[in-house]
């Protein structure tokens, strides 16, 4: 295998369960992996190595993503408690809102993406692979992203609750004019509007309740900015010794979080769709759009205002146009399905996707279930595979699909054996088989150094779980930011 180091399956336990290859060709030992399908469950559980509790405890919470929501708080309670001497000055407690706002903001900032993944894509492959691994988890970024709009609420509720209680002290001494109550009372609506967005973005409401919670995150962030700037500009008012807006540290950090939040809005238009119909159930949509990115996210609207829609676009041969296959999912994507628009709201620009991170590896496993293939089929016509490909890097694939024979797959099929001649195509016309068991135990045989899957959230989750827990690298989408 390519690389300075071995995968992290190499070892007693990949021996003892891979079989002898000395004398076969590689096609002929793909081949047999590939007739390898497990039959039922009671096999994959019975090769499949137990975990302790602790091992499986910290599988689901000591994840990236929550460890950058805990490391962004955390960060946050450490400068509080260094501020508690000086007796908490109302105008730091406002910077630090201001300035967890506009962090919250950046970390979902298209191109300040973009430049993040380019750079972190860029790593040498002869680094450690333990690091290599651990810096691949950078697409967990939207920890960042919850962190600190927690950190933000518990930052203002501190600044509310002095305020509230000078604003007492006042009441009692007979002093409040109607500004000062101005003041508190858009103090509180900004509160309320920030507590509405963090509420929403529960993960068992966000999921039950998506609408809800797409348009209550937009429009009372939308609310909670223009009600801070009046609150910005009473309380210059209401304080005359209050330092003037424009030396004022935080009013410079909102007008920034204002400007982010404004431009994605500058850089929306509608785009003509041709439709085509893969199946019953997936359509492929084609748009004008000239040298799409590679392994890159594009947001979709019929109704901008209330809702988008995140997919993974395909750029075409000539580089003139792209495209995105759309599987009947939910209410939207079936209404998308049913009756094709003849145009589309699309929002620039494409954003890079957690797939850009493969080139960091010497070998690596793709695995997809049905339209999950959309994505893979940008990666498999990228420059990084295609290098990949001349240093002789192992590039393995596992698809699970419905009648994965059927002509309407023909055009991924051919995308997916031009990378790899014999990959592992699951039927699941019978029955879904075991793909976190499947993708483990090909990982496993073949030593590679990585496992990249797109799928739904069950099955990503069972398979990044499935290879972490035997010691190798997995990465899927992000489905809680």
């Amino acid at each position: 295998m390519e690389g300075s180091e071995l995968s992290p399956f190499d070892g007693a336990h990949v021996q003892a369960i891979a079989p002898t290859f000395s004398k076969k060709s590689e096609i002929e030992l793909r081949e047999d992996i590939n007739k390898d399908i497990t039959p039922n469950r009671h096999k994959s559980e019975s090769l499949r190595p137990k975990s302790s509790w602790l091992s499986r405890f910290c599988l689901h919470w000591l994840t990236a993503y929550r460890i950058l929501i805990a490391f962004a708080v955390l960060f946050n309670l450490t400068i509080l408690v260094a501020l508690i001497p000086l007796r908490l000055p109302l105008e730091n407690v406002l910077v630090a809102t201001a300035a967890n706002l506009l962090a919250s903001i950046l970390t979902r900032q298209e191109d300040l993406i973009n430049l993040s993944f380019g750079l972190v894509s860029r790593l040498p492959t002869g680094l450690p692979l333990g690091f290599r691994s651990i810096i691949a988890d950078f697409h967990h970024y939207g920890g960042v992203h919850i962190g600190t709009a927690m950190s933000s609420l518990m930052w203002y509720v501190l600044f509310v609750g002095l305020n509230t209680a000078t604003c007492v002290e006042r009441a009692k001494a007979g002093t409040m004019t109607r500004w000062h109550w101005v003041d508190i009372i858009t103090c509180y609506a900004f509160l309320t509007f920030l507590l509405l967005i963090c509420l929403s973005a529960i993960p068992r409401f966000r999921e039950k309740f998506h609408n809800h919670f797409e348009r209550t995150h937009r429009f009372a962030g939308w609310a909670s900015i223009i009600v801070l700037w009046i609150n910005s500009g009473i309380s210059t008012i209401v304080d005359p010794t209050h330092t003037p807006l424009y030396k004022s540290r935080s009013i410079w950090l909102l007008a920034l979080t204002t400007l982010f939040i404004i431009l994605p809005w500058l850089r929306i238009r509608r785009v003509s769709i041709l439709a085509e119909t893969i199946s019953a159930r997936e359509i492929k949509l084609a748009f004008p759009y000239a040298n799409m990115p590679y392994t890159s996210t594009c947001r979709f609207s019929l109704s901008p205002l209330f809702e988008w829609h995140a997919f993974a676009t395909i750029p075409s041969p000539d580089a003139l146009s792209a495209s995105i296959v759309i599987s009947a999912a939910g209410d939207w994507t079936k209404t998308i399905v049913a009756h094709p628009p003849q145009r589309i709201w699309i929002r620039a620009p494409p954003t890079a996707n957690f797939l850009s991170f493969t080139s960091v590896f010497n070998s690596v496993l793709l695995v997809a279930t049905g339209a999950g293939i959309a994505p893979m089929l940008s990666l498999l016509a990228s420059p990084a595979i295609k290098r990949m490909l001349a240093a002789r890097k192992k590039v393995r694939f596992m698809w699970c699909v419905y009648d994965s024979g059927a002509p309407h797959w023909a055009f991924a099929q051919e995308a997916i054996r031009k990378v790899d001649p014999v990959p592992k195509i699951l039927d699941s016309k019978a029955g879904r088989p075991d793909v976190a068991f499947e993708a483990r135990y090909l990982a496993q045989t073949e030593g590679l150094e990585a496992v990249m899957v797109v799928s739904n959230k069950k099955v990503t989750n069972e398979v990044v779980r499935e290879v972490k827990r035997c010691g190798g690298a997995a990465y899927g989408a992000v489905f809680d930011s």
